[in-house]
């Protein structure tokens, strides 16, 4: 599980079954501090999200048990993060968002 920012929405003119009632969002891990990490991603929830949205997010074969097991997803959206709090216990540092 990692948590990610909702970049904005993807739309699909055309789509295999198990995504015609699927919200489809791209996201961004980010960090410890808050700060993006990595490539931009597209996950797939059963609700949608609003831009700039910390989320919850499931990678992997796991992803797909938040659905019907046949869907083909790499990334989904279990939740959305209303509060983060981040203590770096070493030093006392903290990123809130």
């Amino acid at each position: 599980m990692k948590l990610a920012r909702v970049l904005g929405h993807v739309v699909l003119s055309r789509a295999i079954e198990p995504y015609a009632s699927k919200a489809l969002h791209l996201i961004q891990d980010v960090d410890a501090s808050l700060q993006p990490v990595g490539e931009p991603e597209v996950s797939v929830t059963w609700q949608a999200m609003k831009k700039d949205d910390l989320v919850l997010v499931e990678v992997s074969r796991e992803a797909c048990n938040a659905f019907d097991a046949t869907i083909p997803a790499d990334a989904v959206i279990i939740g959305r993060a209303d509060q983060v709090r981040i203590e770096n216990h070493k030093n006392g540092d903290s990123a809130e968002g």
